[in-house]
């Protein structure tokens, strides 16, 4: 009878022109309001289009069909560039889905607590994210739930992760990858004993951040102990997982995976991209790695694997049993190739993560619609390089891949991103540019923000104005005031 009720009220609302207009004016007004702070106009319409509306649409989508630790962590440091209190309400909501002992769950809805051991660096990742983009250190302090029960501060919640990562070290000093890592589908079944060098790379990363973060909470003791075990972990990799021209994916007794010598598939993309977004490759190494990397290289995309396993083999799991070519066997993985953009990026390899963009971005030119078979405006998680679905596109709509290129985007090319004492302009502008411009709302205040490179200086060095007068730092005044401001940077060469 309820819903009969209801049925009868929505009729009665809607029964005359003027009132359904409202509400539409309303819902307009509300959807506009929730991604309008953050717009970008490049010299590409197509970037533009998909950046200003579609890619937002996209992360709404995911964080609702998604419950994932992981999965919402991602999105979520993504939301924080234009729908800040949402994001920190996710960010919460997925730390009370940490056990006390540090892991957490992969999903809460459907519950699965099978053992990834990933989800410890994105909530590390994710906090630090936070406080940076709300200024706000009493967060650390806010109490929230265990997932068994109980309750400590986010600060705790993160100090466990911290730990977790630690006493889950394996004899080559790396993280082990137990069930699986951020790859679901890498499963070495036969060696519990097995340590995965990308999340290694990831904890690298992690600690980094989480050292800049207690240095500015003022806490140098534990800064120090971040610090000591950052170098530990970066030695142990390029120690062990290093082999002359990029990095293995995981190590194990019964074999490393993602080496020259492995059988199958010799190398994998998210154990050299992670690789340079943590300073783990030094400056001997970084050439070998982006050589790599760089042969990798196709059509629409970056395969997560090269080559594809071509029979099943029990020691790497479920992707060596996928058709090779699809998904995680040797899929161009959009997903992972978005990783791939932000670290062009942070070598300075503007036009790379510009065309890299290109290349995953839907109806493609070497991949267009008619042919992939996903939606022009969406992010797809990944195409099929298999000749006889060669293009195709699976599984769209719920992927991260879309996050990571708004990041990649947004943080990367525009390089508008935050930080403890406030917004940081770092352009890593492409060449093929003249300008672009972005609006960012920041802690209370919103930024127009024009960058100009009339020479087209590939990933030149910016000069900064700030409401017309010269700012010398990268970082703007927090002015938190309401208001707008102008921002100009002048790219000039090096």
């Amino acid at each position: 009878s309820s819903s009969c009720e209801e049925a009868c009220s929505a009729v009665k609302r809607y029964a005359d022109a003027e009132s359904t207009e409202r509400e539409f004016a309303e819902t307009e007004a509300y959807n506009y309001e929730k991604i309008s702070s953050l717009s970008v106009k490049t010299p590409d319409q197509k970037i533009n289009h998909m950046m200003n509306n579609w890619v937002k649409k996209q992360a709404d989508f995911c964080i609702v069909g998604k419950k994932g630790v992981r999965d919402n962590l991602q999105i979520s440091v993504a939301l924080l560039n234009y729908r800040q209190e949402k994001a920190k309400e996710e960010i919460l909501e997925c730390l009370r889905h940490q056990f006390q002992d540090g892991h957490g769950v992969l999903t809460w809805y459907p519950y699965d607590d099978t053992r990834y051991s990933d989800q410890p660096f994105w909530i590390i990742w994710a906090v630090c994210e936070l406080i940076k983009e709300t200024g706000n250190l009493a967060l650390l302090e806010k109490k929230t739930a265990w997932q068994d029960g109980g309750e400590a501060t986010v600060l705790e919640h993160v100090k466990a992760a911290v730990d977790r990562l630690i006493a889950d070290k394996g004899e080559n000093g790396l993280v082990k990858i137990f069930f699986a890592d951020w790859n679901d589908a890498l499963n070495v079944t036969d060696d519990e004993e097995a340590e995965s060098v990308m999340l290694s790379h990831q904890f690298c990363l992690a600690l980094r951040e989480l050292k800049n973060l207690m240095e500015y909470a003022g806490d140098h003791t534990y800064a120090q102990f971040l610090e000591e075990e950052y170098k530990k972990m970066k030695c142990s990799i390029n120690q062990a997982a290093w082999n002359g021209n990029w990095y293995a994916r995981a190590l194990s007794r019964k074999g490393d995976i993602g080496t020259k010598d492995s059988k199958g598939s010799k190398i994998y993309l998210n154990a050299q991209t992670w690789a340079v977004l943590a300073d783990v490759a030094d400056d001997e190494k970084l050439p070998e790695l982006l050589r790599s990397v760089d042969e990798m290289e196709r059509d629409f995309g970056f395969p997560l694997n090269d080559p594809p396993y071509q029979i099943y083999d029990a020691h790497v799991g479920r992707m060596s049993g996928m058709l090779p070519g699809l998904f995680e066997n040797g899929g161009v993985y959009c997903h992972a190739t978005g990783f791939k953009i932000l670290m062009d990026c942070k070598v300075g390899r503007a036009s790379k993560a510009l065309q890299t963009l290109k290349k995953i971005m839907p109806d493609s030119e070497k991949n267009p619609s008619s042919r992939s078979g996903a939606e022009p405006y969406v992010f797809t998680n990944c195409y099929s390089t298999h000749p006889g679905y060669y293009g195709k596109s699976y599984q769209s709509w719920t992927t991260g891949t879309s996050v990571w290129c708004l990041m990649g985007i947004y943080e990367g090319i525009m390089g508008v991103k935050r930080d403890y004492e406030g917004l940081k302009i770092v352009p890593c502008f492409p060449a093929e540019w003249e300008n672009a411009e972005m609006t960012r709302h920041f802690r209370g205040a919103d930024y127009h923000i024009v960058i100009q490179n009339p020479q087209h200086v590939e990933n030149g060095k910016g000069s900064l104005f700030v409401d017309g007068k010269p700012c010398l730092e990268s970082v703007l005044p927090d002015f938190r005031d309401g208001k707008m401001h102008e921002v100009e940077v002048k790219i000039s060469q090096q």
